[in-house]
């Protein structure tokens, strides 16, 4: 699949692609990426919540009252879940919420996604885009001309690290820097669109293709 590149707001060429981008529908799976986005959140959840059970809570070792004979009901301890101050019923305890998907449903969860956003016209390569300096008004004047609308969430994929490009656009709530080797599905997602150089789509596609060869 061929794919139109970009230098600034201009077609300079175009990428051919073989498995990144699918070009059928058929192709693009919205389970996969329901189920790479749902374990990805449960990485962040710390499982770190705790209540006491009716053993747990301090005291409670003596009955309150006699069995029979008061005409109440009946009581063996004052740290009873039905009782104030006592112990909860099926409560919280710490546990493990990670879960875990196999390397071929993530892979086709970020092909989907991709290929989605092609679909849509939102995803966008670009080439030439090199910057060094450390502030966010010089990465704004200089991506302005790449960029389509400044004000929806983006994504930046690039090949390599660049700690200049990472620390200009920290401060920017709509965007979102990654690299070819910390891919990650949730801004993806939730992005508006994706700016992914030429170089990090070749990378990406030879990657991918190892894992479906």
């Amino acid at each position: 699949m061929k794919l139109d590149v970009f230098q600034g707001n201009t077609k300079s060429g175009f990428v051919e692609v073989k498995v990144v981008v699918a070009d059928k529908p058929e192709n693009i799976s919205e389970h996969c990426i329901y189920q790479t986005v749902v374990a990805r959140l449960s990485h962040e959840r710390q499982g770190t919540l705790s209540t006491l059970t009716k053993s747990e809570v301090r005291g409670g070792g003596k009955k309150p009252w006699r069995q029979k004979g008061l005409g109440r009901a009946r009581a063996g301890s004052i740290r009873s879940p039905l009782w104030r101050g006592g112990g909860v019923i099926f409560g919280p305890k710490p546990r493990d919420f990670s879960l875990k998907v196999n390397q071929k449903v993530k892979t086709k969860a970020y092909i989907s996604v991709f290929s989605k956003m092609n679909e849509l016209g939102r995803l966008r390569v670009i080439t030439g885009f090199t910057y060094n300096e450390m502030k966010t008004k010089a990465f704004l004047k200089a991506f302005a001309s790449y960029c389509v609308d400044p004000h929806e969430k983006m994504v930046i994929i690039t090949e390599a690290q660049n700690p200049a490009l990472y620390l200009s656009t920290r401060n920017l709530p709509n965007v979102t820097v990654m690299y070819v080797d910390q891919m990650d599905i949730l801004p993806l997602v939730y992005a508006d669109r994706i700016y992914i150089t030429d170089k990090a789509l070749t990378l990406l596609d030879e990657r991918y293709g190892k894992i479906f060869a």
